[in-house]
């Protein structure tokens, strides 16, 4: 599943700064797809730690838990330095991130309505 979210993520993606930049918010596309490249990122890492936690072999909860902070603030980090640096626009962060979280949501409602 979480291919299929990422290659959904990139195609959206794609169209969606494909739409910007033919609307002449040129400046605002690669914002975008910085967002959505990072969410889809956060959201890989983000499954690969909860399934290490879910599997019994593993048991590093308060190691995960600690990578995870780290990489929220590094996450948080990084895109504070693209702000401050005038890389990226808040706006175009914001797009990239709500399509990434749009179509994990997406592919998670039609996961559960699958009939087993």
């Amino acid at each position: 599943m979480i291919r299929s979210v990422a290659v959904q993520t990139i195609a959206v993606l794609a169209a969606v700064v494909v739409v910007s930049l033919l609307s002449g918010f040129g400046r605002m596309a690669p914002s975008i797809l910085i967002g959505g490249v990072v969410a889809l990122l956060n959201f890989i890492f983000l499954s690969r730690s909860i399934s290490g936690l879910l599997t019994p072999e593993t048991a590093v909860a308060p190691l995960a838990l600690i990578f995870n902070m780290v990489r929220l603030v590094l996450v948080m980090a990084a895109l504070f330095i693209l702000i401050y640096l005038k890389y990226a626009e808040i706006i175009g962060l914001s797009i990239g991130v709500t399509v990434t979280f749009l179509v994990v949501i997406k592919a998670g409602y039609f996961a559960a309505m699958k009939k087993p």
